[in-house]
């Protein structure tokens, strides 16, 4: 029987949830809150798995499968013009992002 999966850590609520190619298929990929953000840690704020795996506060092992997921359904959407629409997921909004970075979500630097 599998674990209950742990809650991930977000460091503010996603203000714009879908989004649709130009055809205006009717086609979504769904994409979870916390795989949205672990894009956005690696591959927007450029931080490496381990430490955008402490800040979610999941194991590396666990953030890389989030990760492996989220990219995944985004060449999905892309490669054959679907759109993503951004819900659901197992997480919490940290109450104030305690970014050790300059993080480009909520404008902090340190």
């Amino acid at each position: 029987m599998p674990r209950n999966a742990k809650c991930r850590k977000v460091c503010a609520e996603f203000q714009h949830k879908v989004f649709s190619p130009e055809n205006c298929k009717k086609e979504y990929v769904i994409m979870n809150v916390d795989e949205l953000e672990a894009l956005r840690l690696c591959d927007y704020e450029n931080m490496d798995q381990l430490d955008a795996a402490n800040k979610m506060g999941v194991s590396r092992g666990t953030f890389q499968r989030i990760l492996y997921s989220a990219r995944q359904k985004s060449a999905e959407a892309l490669c054959y013009g679907k759109g993503i629409c951004i819900e659901g997921g197992n997480y919490e909004i940290e109450p104030e992002c305690n970014c050790n970075f300059p993080c480009k979500r909520c404008m902090r630097s340190t």
